[in-house]
């Protein structure tokens, strides 16, 4: 059951990245950050990749960001999200 979920958010805090961000909605949505799966394309998500229980690379990300990830999952035009849920039997 999901009682809580952040979709499509960009983060532009100073002195903050999407990692911090990632935890502090874990923990007001009262999650573990590893129950958090996290998916990003850019060089602005890998402290969200890292934090997260599973980070997802896109399969349009930079080859540093699929190196820090769990998984790479194809595009976001080729179902990638759809696939890496599938793939973590999320649905």
């Amino acid at each position: 059951e999901i009682s809580c979920s952040l979709v499509g958010s960009e983060m532009c805090i100073r002195d903050r990245d999407k990692g911090e961000g990632v935890k502090s909605v874990a923990k007001y949505c009262g999650f573990s950050i590893s129950e958090v799966m996290a998916f990003g394309d850019g060089g602005n998500d890998t402290n969200m990749l890292k934090v997260a229980g599973i980070g997802v690379a896109m399969g349009n990300a930079g080859d540093s960001l699929k190196k820090v990830a769990d998984y790479v999952t194809t595009t976001v035009d080729d179902d990638g999200i759809k696939r890496a849920l599938e793939y973590f039997h999320v649905i």
